[in-house]
């Protein structure tokens, strides 16, 4: 929320005039324990860090909906990596000033506008304002069409031989892969008129991931917990555990 916060105070305010170019990255700045920023989540590949700024994509998310339906030219955006929840697919708008990933727009309008970043409890808003010269007829939505959902396979299990039997720890939960477009739909007096690609998207999936600890002196424990991480079943591996120990318990108390 601090982060969310800190990114919206700095694109309230921006007046854009005709031709000039928004860049989010340029606007918002360094995102350092120094600027104020808070660790918090944030996607990188296929995995979720803590990252300086982590969040601040709910912002660029918002500003990118309010440009689209202000129908002004957007000149760079990308998506995340793995989906978010808090858009439709292909709604969103992923920063990393790291890895050159911006989210950008031209005032294309002949007349300034102003953007004004509004933060009450949780929600976020962002208002353009200029001067209208849109007829009334006329509408302007956006719909999100998928063309492809990849589900996860199941589980990946990693050996972790520094770790004993009885190890278990969930790293990456699952995502769903998606490949989708964003559409433009223009309608005059409730008739549709216009029909418009505006971006294509293609979201990683990911499935969970656990790491088991592998290390004892039984051989047969060994190959049984590897046996149950080859099958790929988290269930299996649970139960190797709990044999094991059980074994364990029972060897301790019986009579040397």
């Amino acid at each position: 929320i601090i982060n969310i916060q800190l990114a919206a105070a700095k694109c309230n305010g921006v007046i854009l005039l005709p031709g000039e170019e928004f860049s989010f990255n340029q606007t918002v700045g360094e995102q350092t324990a120094e600027t104020g920023f808070q660790k918090a989540n944030a996607t990188q590949g296929e995995k979720v860090i803590q990252a300086y700024g982590g969040g601040i994509c709910q912002v660029s998310t918002t500003l990118y909906n309010a440009v689209l339906r202000a129908e002004l030219e957007v000149t760079e955006r990308y998506n995340h990596s793995m989906i978010v929840t808090y858009v439709d697919p292909s709604a969103d708008a992923a920063i990393a000033e790291s890895s050159g990933k911006d989210f950008k727009f031209i005032n294309n309008l002949d007349i300034p506008i102003y953007i004004e970043g509004i933060i009450d409890g949780k929600r976020i808003t962002f208002n353009i304002y200029g001067h209208e010269t849109r007829s009334s007829e006329r509408t302007v939505t956006y719909e999100s069409k998928v063309l492809e959902v990849i589900n996860p396979p199941g589980e990946m299990l990693y050996a972790e031989a520094s770790q004993p039997i009885g190890y278990l720890v969930k790293g990456e939960s699952a995502h769903i892969g998606y490949k989708a477009q964003l559409w433009k739909v223009v309608r005059e007096n409730g008739v549709e008129v216009e029909r418009t690609q505006i971006n294509s998207s293609s979201y990683k999936m990911v499935p969970s991931s656990y790491h088991v600890g592998v290390a004892t002196a039984d051989p047969t424990a060994y190959a049984a917990i590897i046996d149950a991480i080859n099958s790929g079943s988290v269930a299996n591996v649970r139960n190797v555990i709990a044999i094991v120990a059980q074994q364990q318990a029972l060897a301790a108390m019986a009579p040397q």
